[in-house]
């Protein structure tokens, strides 16, 4: 019964109402009918008892002789309603008016040695006072008690009708609670189950369409998370996609082209050793070209992992930059761009791995060769600058590799570091895994710094990388 949701959600509101309003109710039951109404007969009946007590200073033969205390006691029922007791001077009863819950003896012992005060007894069957006032001569001797009982008859009705009163409000109120219950438990019930389908969708595979961000903070909060999930998921999926699809494409190609050389080579043509040379030397070349994509999947898989580990050591920036650019220069060179190189010769020394760094240098070295066309120009530049921290005194070394070919539209800026990205406008990144990038900025960061990029189609494309001055993180 209690193992769905908008059960327990009902109990839930029910529970309070359960414990605390029948509480309630008793104690309101109890004060109203011992502080307010049996206090009010209390007095009620004392006057009364005060009244046939000072009729009797003057006979005080109806408390010693027992017919005329009958007498007595029959002419007082035409004017009282209550039970009339008349006790002698030694506390016994002498007479007695017939009631329909009679007096004890403790009852009556209790009541006179209480006396003048009024004695309640009450409870859920019985309420009732008894007041005892003792009549007394001109001497002040004691003559006797007269008492008088107030069974409360009349006001065990009115006790009656309010009980039943409250009775009702309490059933409205639970008939209101469940109803109230109800629709609470089906607003809270219905965004959770709205996740819980969700995340069993995500779980097997399908799509969903996003949460509404609406209601209490903390289910706005779980919609969005559930979203951002999807979402990362959906990229993941897309990603996975990506990979196999450019694994084909940059695997099948080369794999196309061996192939095709392995089949010319065993139809005689490898006798020719001018052939056979040439063939072989393609391979070699196909081979070569496919290192780079089995680094750079090794590299990410690293990542993936977290498992990039810096090997640090004091690097003088000045000294270790300039060795690293003479392979690009030569290419550069080779297929007729300019190349120029502006390196301070003032630059800190970092705490770097700087294999780590120049693997990130040679992938926007490599890239800035490749997509400058023959006659433009190549650019690396190292400085310091100012951190833009707001540290007083905070410095960064700025290495820029600026290039002269296709720009990257403004769109595609923040994209390129994404991993398997590739350009709509296919000016830049037309082939490869679309990795290069991805691991360049991680390593970067690694480092406690950051890769930028900005491009253009009439200033070219410039990569900076920004490495601060302290580089011990």
């Amino acid at each position: 019964m209690m193992r769905s949701l908008r059960s327990r959600f009902i109990f839930s509101h029910l529970l309070p109402i359960l414990i605390v309003v029948p509480l309630i109710s008793l104690s309101l039951i109890y004060l109203l009918e011992t502080q307010v109404i049996l206090a009010d007969l209390s007095e009620h009946v004392s006057q009364k008892a005060t009244l046939i007590a000072e009729s009797l200073d003057t006979r005080p033969e109806v408390l010693t002789d027992p017919e005329q205390g009958e007498l007595f006691l029959a002419d007082l029922t035409v004017y009282f309603d209550e039970q009339v007791l008349l006790i002698d001077p030694q506390g016994n009863l002498l007479a007695g008016s017939p009631d329909q819950q009679p007096i004890t003896i403790d009852d009556l012992e209790t009541a006179v040695s209480e006396q003048p005060n009024a004695q309640i007894n009450y409870g859920l069957l019985r309420q009732r006072v008894i007041v005892i006032v003792p009549v007394t001569d001109i001497n002040q001797q004691l003559l006797g008690s007269v008492g008088v009982v107030e069974t409360l008859s009349g006001a065990a009705t009115v006790f009656g009708q309010l009980r039943w009163l409250l009775a009702i409000i309490l059933i409205v109120e639970l008939v209101l609670g469940c109803v109230v219950g109800y629709l609470l438990a089906v607003r809270l019930e219905r965004p959770i189950n709205q996740v819980a389908t969700a995340v069993i969708n995500i779980s097997r595979g399908e799509t969903i369409e996003p949460l509404p961000a609406k209601g209490a903070a903390e289910i706005r909060e779980m919609n969005t998370a559930v979203n951002t999930l999807a979402e990362r998921l959906r990229l993941l999926e897309e990603t996975r996609r990506r990979l196999l699809a450019n694994l084909v494409h940059e695997i099948g190609r080369p794999l196309g082209a061996m192939r095709s050389a392995v089949h010319v080579l065993r139809q005689g043509a490898g006798d020719d050793p001018e052939i056979r040379e040439e063939l072989l030397a393609g391979v070699e070349n196909e081979i070569e070209r496919m290192q780079p994509l089995l680094n750079d999947l090794a590299q990410l898989y690293g990542q993936v992992l977290g498992t990039i580990e810096l090997k640090r050591q004091p690097t003088a920036v000045s000294d270790w930059l300039p060795p690293l650019l003479l392979p690009w220069c030569a290419a550069a060179q080779d297929k007729g761009l300019e190349w120029q190189s502006e390196i301070a010769t003032d630059l800190p020394t970092l705490n770097i791995d700087p294999d780590r760094l120049a693997q990130v240098i040679g992938n926007l070295c490599s890239n800035a060769v490749k997509y400058t066309p023959e006659g433009g120009h190549v650019q690396v530049t190292a400085a310091s600058a100012a951190l833009s921290t707001g540290v007083a005194g905070a410095t960064e070394v700025c290495i820029t590799i600026s290039d002269s070919g296709p720009g990257i539209i403004a769109e595609e800026q923040e994209a390129v570091f994404e991993p398997f990205f590739r350009s709509q406008q296919q000016r830049r990144f037309p082939q490869g895994l679309g990795l290069g990038l991805t691991i360049a900025r991680d390593l970067v960061e690694a480092h406690g710094g950051r890769l930028t990029v900005n491009s253009s189609a009439e200033n070219g494309t410039h990569f900076t990388i920004h490495l601060p001055a302290d580089s011990s993180n």
